[in-house]
Order: structure tokens, then sequence, then C-alpha cells
């Protein structure tokens, strides 16, 4: 039986886009939002006391308490730390923050220390600071910039290159180059030491590495034992930018590359050190690295142990689903080509043959993990997908592989393969049909190499590429299977691209991911069909 591993909360947690993150969690407290740019928030609700954290405009906090002219709050997008707040400065709305964090909502994150936004009311436009991450709604783009929505329904504009849309982190993509965050970081260089601070105010070491990262989307505990559980370690010679560097007791830093780090000491402000310089080589422990922490990363799925499958199905499982279809199918790049030509999958009688793929399998496997969330539940999707009916298991093997789909067409109007959306692309071509059709849709060539097509495809669509019929042998119209993935605005399709063996010559060839437009301007079929599964 499959070891079953639990995944940590806060594992799952750190990767969702702070908004989605922060309405997810709080199952205590009453919901408010902040509602002024920058807000202390002490450890007694008493004057002077200690600061615990900083929280800004349009963060969620959970109302735990009042007392006097305060609240006791905890902050979800702080790992639930909790603290004090004056109470003006939190807005508490009736319907528990729905409207405002609705999840279709475009946000907007703001990179520069501190920006002006222009206030747009009927008491006449005016400035206001903003501080590094904050998040808005942002209602619409102009030639100003963007204009945005507070907690008050207040409208501002924030000027274009201040701020960037805030777009969610792949949870298991992860693609943020460290570079990038060591460019943030050094946005920060000679801001002012504050205990508890994160904003250009004042900050110390925690503080800067919580707000780098939260700028680029992922949410951290400033706690350091919750940053060790959800990092892998790494030494000094393997340092990168972003990595998390720790000392000997309460020292940490931020890695910005070739052996320099930042950090905020006490009684000084943010600045550069040398990871080599004798006051901080000998007091230094290791790395932690938050980007690419995932160990099975790198592997393609026949390389994982089931454990791995199951935690990354658990962080996959917060993308939509097309999107996770194409993150599996991304997972096979580079696995060999299967040259059987019945199958490995089915000459074997197995579900689960990941060393080598054919395009069925490779699109069997990519749609059976992304609907699962756990390996065992993926098998149970093979035995009602990949089957007419549903395949039968004894004693782990199939023993009814006859009864599988065994033709690309059938999938597309079987309906267990998302919906034929062939027609609603483009102007469709009818073609002799086969297996009882006398007709079928297809999209030919000509449009298929259209930008306007190829901008309506997203990720996990699967496309079946359809052959000349005069070059049909057994009726079959699909040839050969792909997945899309979309990245920078351009439709990738990713294919287990070989051959099958013949009596004259070995087959071979592995899985690739190419431009659409390149495979569409090079490929022997005559058009297509297309399908999508909804969410």
């Amino acid at each position: 039986m499959m070891k079953r591993i639990l995944v940590p909360a806060f594992l799952l947690a750190a990767f969702l886009p702070p908004v989605a993150a922060f309405s997810q969690q709080g199952a205590t407290g009453t919901p408010g939002i902040v509602s002024v740019p920058l807000a202390n928030v002490h450890e007694e609700p008493v004057p002077k006391s200690e600061l615990a954290t900083q929280v800004l405009l349009a963060d969620e906090v959970r109302i735990l308490e009042k007392r006097d002219y305060r609240y006791r709050i905890s902050i979800p997008g702080q790992g639930n730390r909790e603290g004090w707040i004056q109470q003006e400065a939190v807005l508490v709305p009736r319907d528990k923050g729905r409207a405002y964090f609705k999840p279709d909502r475009q946000w907007i994150v703001i990179t520069v220390p501190k920006t002006p936004a222009l206030i747009l009311d009927k008491t006449g436009n005016h400035n206001v600071s903003l501080y590094a991450g904050t998040r808005l709604p942002a209602l619409e783009t102009t030639a100003d910039g963007f204009k945005v929505q507070f907690p008050d329904n207040t409208r501002a504009v924030i000027g274009v290159s201040d701020a960037r849309p805030d777009k969610p982190v792949d949870p298991v993509i992860n693609d943020i180059a460290p570079a990038e965050l060591a460019g943030t970081a050094k946005k920060f260089l000679g801001v002012r030491h504050l205990a508890g601070g994160l904003s250009a105010q004042g900050m110390d070491t925690r503080g800067l590495v919580y707000l780098v990262y939260r700028i680029h989307g992922i949410v951290l505990d400033k706690d350091r034992a919750a940053l060790k559980a959800r990092a892998v370690r790494v030494r000094k010679k393997e340092l990168l930018p972003g990595d998390i560097l720790v000392f000997f007791g309460e020292g940490e830093g931020l890695s910005v590359g070739g052996g320099y780090f930042l950090h905020a000491p006490k009684k000084s402000a943010v600045q550069t050190g040398g990871i080599y310089d004798r006051r901080y080589a000998n007091a230094f422990q290791y790395g932690l690295r938050i980007l690419n922490a995932d160990p099975a990363r790198k592997k393609v799925p026949a390389e994982m142990t089931a454990d791995e499958v199951l935690i990354t199905q658990s962080l996959a499982a917060q993308l939509p689903l097309n999107k996770r279809i194409a993150y599996w199918a991304g997972r096979f790049i580079g696995t060999p080509y299967d040259p059987d030509p019945l199958g490995l999958y089915v000459r074997t009688n197995r579900i689960v043959a990941d060393e080598k793929v054919d395009c069925m399998y490779h699109t069997f496997r990519s749609v059976e993990l992304a609907m699962s969330d756990a390996p065992r539940e993926a098998i149970e999707k093979a035995l009602d997908l990949r089957f007419i009916t549903r395949g039968e298991l004894l004693d782990g093997l199939v023993r009814n592989y006859d009864a599988r789909f065994q033709y690309g067409e059938d999938m597309v109007f079987s309906g267990k393969w998302g919906k034929n959306i062939t027609a609603d692309l483009g102007a469709a071509k009818k073609i002799a049909g086969s297996r009882g059709r006398d007709e079928v849709d297809i999209l030919p060539k000509d449009v298929l190499v259209k930008k306007a097509l190829q901008d309506q495809l997203r990720d996990g669509d699967i496309i079946y590429w359809v052959k000349d019929p005069k070059k049909r042998v057994v009726e079959e119209i699909v040839a050969h299977l792909s997945t899309v993935r979309v990245k920078a605005g351009k439709p990738y399709v990713i294919h287990a691209a070989g051959s099958k063996d013949s009596a004259t010559k070995r087959g071979g060839g592995q899985v690739k991911e190419v431009l659409l437009s390149d495979y569409v301007r090079d490929m022997r079929f005559i058009g297509a069909f297309v399908t999508r599964f909804e969410q």
C-alpha cells in the first residue's frame, strides 16, 4: 500500500497569490482590511510597546479582540502573526471582504520603496504615499498608470513604472529568476533599521526578506523555523541571488550574488556585506533556498517517488485544471519515446508506465495526474478516462485494455476528454469521417497558422493532429496528440515526438516542447481537432 504523507499547510499557503491566501485562511476572527497606507502592529495594547510587525494598505487581518481603541489581530499573510493595531487603521466590511477580495479581480503590486498615489475624489486630486509590496485591485490601466481601488472605495492612480500586475506565482513551475529578487532587494539599500519593520520607513533583515519575496508573489513566514521547514539548505559555494543566509545567533541576510548579501544591522540601515569577509565567513551556517525548493522539480515522473508525486499534486492543486494539465505534460519533457507499436503500458497491462511514453499515453497520464490529488486517485481516473466504459484491475494489472480508446477521434467525440471546441476556434472544414461518422469538422492548416486562432488557445488544450484521408490505414483520422502550454502569450505544444519500431528500423525520440507556429509550419498533417477541459 502506498504511504500517504501530509503536506504542511504553510508549504501550500506560501505559494498562493496573497489575495487568495488571505481569503482562504483565518478560521477564527472577524475579517478586516487595513485601510491606511502603513500601520504598526505592536506586541501589547499599550503605548510604546515593542513593534511586532507592520501591515500595508489592503492587507487582510482577522480581528480577535477589542480593547479600548485597539484591535488584537492575526495576519494571514504573515503566518497568522498576532499583535495589536489601532482601531482606525482597520475597515470592517459588512460582506466580510467578499466583494473586495473576489478571486476574478486583477491586482497590482507596488515594486518601489515608496510611491505617490493620485487620489481621485470630490475633494480634489491629491497624493498619498504607498509602500512597496502593497497590493490593490486594478480597475483599469490608463496612459497615466494603474487606476486602483482602496478598501474604502476611494479611487487612485499609480504610475505604471512603480507597479506591475500581480500575477499568481505558479507553485510548481515557479519561474522567477533569482536575479529578479536581487534587483528588487537592492532598491532598499539605505533604508534605516527598524525592528519588526517591513517598509521604507524602516525594516529589519527579516522584513527585507519578507518584502522582497512578497513583491514577487511569494508569501513567507517571518519565523526562521517556518522558513527552514519549507526551504532546502545550500552551501556557501552554491548560493544564488535570493537565497536567505543564516548566521550563528539570529543573524540573517539575503544573497544578491557574487559573494554579497544585504542585511539591516541594528542602529544602521540596509547595506551590503561580503559572505567571504572575515566577520561574516566564520559566522555563516548555511543558505535557505525558497525558489525551486521542491527536490522533485527537476525530475521526470518516472524518477519521482509516490511521495514526491503526492507533494507535487498537492502544490499543483492550487492551479486551475487547465494549467495543471499543461504543467504535468511539461514534467514529461525529456522522457524517452515509447517505440513499442502497441504501447508499453498496453503490452505490460499497466496503468503507470512512465519510463517510456508515446503521444496517447503522455496525454492520458498528464490529464490523470492533473485531475487527481494523489497517485492512487490518478489510477482511478485512468480506469475511467482511458476506457470507453471502465478499466478493470486484477492483481494490479489491467485485464481489459482492448476496451480502451485506441483512436484519438473516439476521445474527441466521447466527451470524456473535454469539450470539442474545434468549430468554436475558427473556420472549420468538413472532411470525410470514420468509425460511424460520415463527416467531421477540423481546423485546417491554413486556419491553425493564424494568430487569431492561436490567441484563443489555453494551457491544457489537447490538439489531435489529423492525417490526410488518403493516408488512412485502418479508418483512423488522428495520427498524433499534443498538449498546449502558453508562455509569454504564445502557444507551445508539448508532445511525445518519435517513431515506433518497424521491421526495418528501431523507433525512438522523446517528449519535446515546440512553438505551435513552428510545428504547424513544418507538420505533415492537414489539420486538427481541439478539446478543452473546463475547470
